[in-house]
């Protein structure tokens, strides 16, 4: 089969072509057809994870996929051979990534895709969508609160917009100014180009009494720590690059978390259902085919893309 990978860490990341895997009893697996890029992907290329997990060489890149199942195992009972599927697949072991025509999962991390998008869409959900619906529970925004949203404009932020605001929650965005319409049509009520002006006293100006909640995909300890001050007390934050200090935040009676998302069926058989009934619009920036995935990875790793880039292995 046709893959993604790289023989050491750092190294040259290239199409090769390597056996199809094979499955165990509880596994699936999966002809793909679509492939997410995550920015979590170039960092386990550049082996930022060699000292906290095992990898397995030639490492094939990519955690998110959408396709169609090929085979189930001899225990799967609930999927079966040519349902359509996605899933973010994070394993104990590195290396057996969905940068590739095929992949094995265990069954109980993958769930049906949305019926109502296509491939492409449906790879572009999980890992993204998995994580604003944890940080959206962290902080647990409520009827006419008021949330910041720094990183809005990244797939992570355009989930937590619209799952936000579908709480009544009113949300402020960070976006630059070319992003402050794409930011508005999900749903936030406010825009601060963080470009050009300073992000917290912006916010203090507009809501000198503080504000509710805080959710960060970007901001490291230090920066964050003057983010905080705008939650009054009582008020919440989470953080998805565990820049959180929880300690220090409880001194100053706010909860803080640090959220770690972990794959999930039943969540994402949540995710495809609210895609489906039209409360949850996917966010896809634009496609590479599979040959293209270093350039994806590269321009990924800029951080400036609206939404997700993904993958095609049609």
């Amino acid at each position: 089969m046709r893959a993604i990978a790289e023989e050491t860490f750092g190294g040259p990341i290239a199409l090769t072509d390597l056996p199809i895997p094979e499955i165990r009893a509880d596994e699936v697996l999966i002809r793909v057809r679509a492939a997410g890029v995550n920015p979590f992907d170039w960092k386990v290329a550049d082996g930022e994870l060699k000292d906290q997990m095992k990898h397995r060489f030639p490492l094939i890149l990519g955690f998110d996929a959408a396709g169609v199942i090929e085979q189930v195992g001899a225990d799967v009972t609930e999927l079966a051979e040519g349902d359509e599927i996605y899933g973010y697949l994070f394993k104990a072991v590195i290396g057996e990534g969905t940068y590739a025509e095929y992949v094995g999962a265990p069954a109980t991390i993958v769930a049906k895709k949305p019926v109502t998008v296509g491939f492409a869409e449906a790879a572009a959900l999980p890992t993204p969508g998995l994580a604003a619906m944890d940080l959206v529970d962290a902080v647990d925004p409520r009827e006419d609160e008021t949330i910041l949203i720094v990183g809005a404009t990244g797939a992570v932020g355009s989930y937590a917009i619209q799952l936000a605001t579908k709480r009544g929650a009113r949300v402020i965005a960070t976006a630059r100014r070319t992003n402050e319409a794409l930011v508005r049509e999900l749903g936030a009520a406010e825009t601060i180009d963080h470009t050009t002006e300073d992000l917290v006293d912006a916010v203090r100006t507009a809501h000198p009494g503080g504000i509710e909640a805080v959710i960060d995909m970007v901001s490291e300890r230090e920066a964050l720590g003057r983010v905080s001050t705008l939650l009054h007390e009582g008020g919440r934050l989470a953080s998805s690059v565990y820049a959180a200090d929880v300690e220090g935040l409880a001194e100053r009676g706010i909860e803080g978390t640090n959220v770690s998302m972990q794959p999930d069926a039943r969540r994402l058989g949540e995710l495809s259902q609210m895609v489906d009934a039209g409360e949850l619009s996917v966010m896809l920036d634009h496609t590479f085919p599979l040959e293209k995935a270093p350039d994806a990875l590269e321009e990924r790793r800029t951080g400036h893309v609206r939404g997700k880039i993904v993958l095609l292995l049609d």
